[in-house]
Order: C-alpha cells, then sequence, then structure tokens
C-alpha cells in the first residue's frame, strides 16, 4: 500500500479547511487526518495497490488554498446569506387573509 503524508501548520489553515480540503479525495484515496502539536498530518493511501497520484501534493496544496479562500468569503458573506434566507422565508409565507 502507497501512503504519502503531509504536515499543515494549523496556524495557517484551520482543522475544517483542511478537513473539507482533504475530503476531496475520500472517493478514492483513504484519507486519516491526525493533530500533531500545532499540526495536522493528513495521510493518503490507496488500499487497493495503486499508485498515488504523480501531482498529489501540488492537487492538495491548491486544494488547501481553495478551501480556505471558500471560508474567508462564507465569513465575508455571512450576514448576506441570512438576510436572503429571511427574505426567501418571508416570501414562501402565505399571506393572511388571500384568496388561495
Amino acid at each position: 500500500m502507497e501512503r504519502s503524508q503531509y504536515i499543515v501548520d494549523r496556524r495557517l489553515y484551520s482543522d475544517e479547511v483542511v478537513a473539507r480540503a482533504a475530503h476531496r479525495y475520500t472517493d478514492r484515496l483513504v484519507v486519516e487526518i491526525q493533530i500533531e502539536g500545532d499540526a495536522l498530518l493528513v495521510v493518503f493511501s490507496d488500499e487497493g495497490g495503486a499508485s498515488l497520484p504523480s501531482d498529489l501534493r501540488s492537487r492538495f496544496a491548491r486544494d488547501l488554498l481553495d478551501e480556505r479562500l471558500r471560508a474567508a468569503v462564507r465569513l465575508e458573506t455571512q450576514g448576506l446569506q441570512q438576510e436572503l434566507i429571511r427574505a426567501a422565508l418571508a416570501e414562501a409565507q402565505p399571506s393572511v387573509g388571500s384568496d388561495v
């Protein structure tokens, strides 16, 4: 079984960001995440005996950045999302006294 492991600094990437990035690979690889002090150890392996993708390191690094940016956007737009949900729910409420 081939394995590849990556140490991710928890001060740079939150646990949630790392989990989201690693989850992208669970359909084709076994993924393990372990806490190692100020870092997370992410281990990818393929139990089927196939070799791991040669570009796994660069793809995982790109996915970490992508998930970090997505988290920042979620945080920045949280208020807007809540307002949109409230407006949609208010619009979906039946009017009192309407002829339905």
